[in-house]
């Protein structure tokens, strides 16, 4: 029994919906409505991303106490944390903006102890005209923290060989430290250890 094409169309109308039907026949697809349930939602987890005054507020409290503390760079990698988190990053923007226009005082406290303290562990020490020369070097590299001036200075003595590499620090457990040249420059020289028999004879371990 054939059944006209009209009351076909008509079945999938009444089957699937006008919008449907449409789209069977060639017609548009169905235009997507969400409910007001979901439009709700959206909205508030847009609420949920966006920074509220009390979050703005913290986080400037923080970038202020890492900035007065010497570490404009932590600060500034702090505020980079948080790009891309919030709909609303103009004060961060802002904030970054301002701070990377200003240059990095390499001859604070701050960096000034990072050297001491790379240097100290060494045993090595540094003339003005050195620090002159690592400040220089620092602002070629952009580095604008503390931590990152001290990872470079720790690079460069890695490098020059005024840093024991692993071989001679495990000899140094057995023979001492290796001799340094007068530019502070580890050699492959080591002290002669003598024992005293006597001495030797008369430890706990042996008597």
């Amino acid at each position: 029994m054939a059944f006209p094409l009209a009351a076909i169309a008509g079945g999938l109308a009444t089957g699937f919906g006008g919008a449907a039907a449409g789209s069977f026949l060639g017609g548009g697809g169905p235009t997507y409505q969400p409910s007001p349930t979901m439009e709700a939602l959206g909205e508030y987890g847009l609420k949920q991303l966006k920074a509220s005054p009390g979050t703005k507020k913290a986080i400037r409290q923080q970038f202020k106490a890492l900035r007065e503390s010497g570490n404009r760079g932590a600060a500034e990698a702090m505020l980079e944390s948080y790009r891309g988190l919030y709909t609303n990053p103009e004060f961060i923007e802002k904030k970054l903006a301002k701070s990377y226009s200003k240059p990095i005082d390499f001859s604070s406290d701050i960096f000034q102890s990072a050297a001491q303290e790379v240097y100290g562990q060494q045993g090595l020490g540094y003339s003005s005209a050195d620090y002159e020369n690592f400040m220089n070097r620092a602002k070629g590299r952009s580095i604008r923290s503390p931590q990152a001036f001290a990872d470079m200075l720790k690079q460069d003595l890695i490098a020059s060989g005024k840093v024991m590499t692993p071989q001679q620090e495990q000899l140094s457990y057995l023979l001492g430290t290796p001799a340094r040249t007068p530019e502070g420059y580890y050699t492959n020289e080591y002290r002669k250890i003598q024992y005293d028999m006597p001495e030797l004879l008369a430890t706990p371990f042996l008597s």
